[in-house]
């Protein structure tokens, strides 16, 4: 039986640092009633979305470490919310 992945637009809570230069830098996700840390932002760029598809203003993508694995998280900007591409396998 062959499965394929698919990503869907998954929006999240994050916890954030503001900065006093107005930077945001995320420093926990909480996702399902579960929390992630994230351990260090690796870069951030303005970027959209690769997997899903993305109807709006521009995204700024973060690529942080989170338990030894980079990810990806997605800042939009109107209406302004956190989302990610969750993965998920179809039959």
């Amino acid at each position: 039986m062959d499965s394929k992945i698919r990503y869907v637009k998954t929006y999240v809570d994050v916890v954030v640092r503001m900065r006093t230069d107005g930077t945001n830098i995320p420093i926990k996700v909480i996702w399902d009633d579960q929390e992630y840390n994230i351990d260090k932002v690796l870069r951030v760029m303005a970027a959209p979305p690769k997997r899903v598809a993305h109807i709006g203003g521009p995204t700024i993508k973060h690529v942080c470490l989170m338990n030894g694995q980079e990810k990806e998280l997605f800042l939009e900007d109107n209406p302004r919310r956190w989302f990610v591409e969750k993965p998920v396998v179809q039959f």
